[in-house]
């Protein structure tokens, strides 16, 4: 599993996070949800309870979009932020 990196306001202010962030925007294509889930553990960033489910139906205003990059990051994107994962 691929560890939670943060969102990507905060991931762009650590030391590499701007850099890399660059690179994953610029090299990002889409993936499956299913692939997603199989590399992601999103469970860190589900309210205590909270289902998966429960975090998309909220998000049906603006879906989610999956994506992999070539400097081996995965995100989602929802709401106009990046949720990053990789090692």
């Amino acid at each position: 599993m691929l560890n939670f990196l943060g969102v990507c306001d905060r991931f762009r202010k650590t030391e590499e996070g701007e850099a890399k962030w660059q690179e994953m925007m610029a090299t990002k294509k889409k993936t499956s949800e299913k692939k997603f889930m199989e590399l992601c553990d999103v469970s860190i960033i589900l309210d205590d309870g909270e289902t998966w489910r429960e975090y998309k139906d909220a998000a049906k205003s603006d879906p989610i979009k999956f994506y992999e990059s070539a400097n081996g990051l995965y995100f989602f994107q929802t709401a106009g932020f990046e949720f990053i994962w990789g090692l």
